[in-house]
């Protein structure tokens, strides 16, 4: 078997400058003279126009949704004022603290439902997975509506 070469050629900075002169050279009407390679093809020309017309559209309908987003949206939380942001900061930590204490005591809720309901499954026989996922299901809500009653009620 012979091998044969394969040579790449790799266009050099003389033969660019050739083929462009012979691009501008050719018979090419004035307004295509801009670009004369899209000019060969008018489909491209029209299909890069089509594109630019939807960008420009998608753009215009993403500032009208930003300006409907922005306009009830709140930019200053804290007053101008000092004595007044104290008070407002102040109030804003005891609600975060209060939120903070509710999740731990809904938590807590959960995981204690799920305690109870995998002790009641394991001391009542029950054959099958579609039944233990029934019972599953309305022991946790029941227990768990019971549960976070009486969390509430402390």
């Amino acid at each position: 078997m012979s091998k044969k070469r394969v040579t790449i050629s790799v266009p050099t900075k003389s033969a660019n400058i050739i083929s462009s002169t012979k691009r501008k050279g050719s018979k090419l009407k004035a307004y295509d003279r801009k670009d004369p390679i899209l000019a060969r093809s008018k489909s491209t020309i029209k299909k890069a126009e089509s594109e630019k017309l939807e960008a420009k559209a998608r753009r215009a309908l993403l500032a009208e949704k930003k300006v409907i987003y922005d306009k009830d949206r709140v930019k200053d939380l804290l007053p101008k004022e000092d004595s007044i942001a104290r008070v407002v900061l102040e109030h804003e930590r005891k609600l975060k603290k209060i939120a903070q204490r509710g999740v731990v005591q809904l938590f807590n809720v959960v995981m204690s439902t799920q305690n109870k309901t995998t002790q009641e499954l394991s001391n009542t026989k029950v054959f099958g997975e579609e039944q233990k996922e029934k019972m599953i299901s309305e022991i946790s809500k029941e227990k768990f509506f019971d549960l976070v009653k009486a969390a509430g009620d402390n």
